[in-house]
């Protein structure tokens, strides 16, 4: 089984890192909302995760995708199917989810950067955890409007689309939480860069570059005291603060 680790910055969401990607688990009135699902080799990791929080996967209700990307839609298909619970993202990143599109980087664009600080040791990672053979998700679908999205969670989950990173990049506020899922917008750390704290991912993961550098202006209304990013720790901080720090750091390369 792949390691993790889980804490709840506040009742009701936890926050699990994997062992390079994170996922969160939202409690809900009629059960358990998952964010993201790590890359496939982490389904031990995440069921393992879902229990520790106190659910079993036909307690899911929803799992919600950030983006389309392996590491983040891994598992998928497959808690869906045995949960029978819906899959939602931005109506944008369908394809991307659906495999329609891939809008992924590819062994040829890292050729030029395998010298850098820990890329080669990450490639082979993605690799082996099935980062380029996860499955689509065929039955994915856009992401319900607020009032019907707060009854069938019993939660209230609103999405921040903050296209760059794909095109249909989204993350989820939970307002009465003060909790901001940020997905990959911005990270506060990866195996690939040697920079600590809020940053953007170095921009050969980004479908478009200046996308994602602009993405980061959207998150300076967004009100929450907390920050979960796909990579690396959560931050205690405003999205704002979180999001100029990302801005000034910038990315590793």
């Amino acid at each position: 089984m792949s390691s993790y680790r889980l804490s709840s910055p506040v009742d009701g969401v936890f926050f699990v890192q994997g062992p390079s990607v994170n996922w969160v688990i939202i409690a809900g009135t009629e059960g358990a909302v998952l964010i993201d699902t790590g890359y496939p080799g982490d389904a031990d990791a995440v069921r393992a995760s879902l229990r520790e929080a106190g659910y079993a996967i036909p307690d899911l209700t929803a799992i919600l995708l950030t983006h389309g990307h392996g590491d983040h839609l891994g598992n998928a298909a497959a808690l869906a199917a045995e949960a029978g619970c819906p899959v939602y993202s931005d109506p944008a990143e369908l394809p991307n989810i659906r495999r329609q599109i891939l809008e992924q980087v590819a062994v040829p664009d890292l050729i030029p950067h395998l010298f850098r600080r820990g890329v080669l040791r990450w490639a082979l990672h993605a690799i082996r955890a099935g980062g380029k053979s996860a499955a689509p998700v065929a039955a994915v679908s856009a992401f319900p409007d607020a009032a019907e999205a707060r009854g069938r969670f019993g939660v209230e989950i609103v999405p921040v689309p903050l296209p760059g990173h794909t095109r249909g990049h989204t993350a989820y506020l939970l307002p009465a939480h003060d909790v901001l899922v940020a997905g990959d917008a911005l990270v506060t750390a990866h195996p690939t860069s040697g920079l600590h704290g809020p940053q953007l991912l170095p921009s050969v993961f980004h479908g478009s570059p200046s996308g994602a550098a602009l993405a980061l202006a959207r998150l300076s209304p967004v009100a929450a005291r907390f920050v979960l990013p796909g990579h690396g720790p959560l931050v205690q901080s405003t999205p704002a603060q979180a999001a100029a720090r990302a801005a000034e750091v910038g990315a590793a390369f």
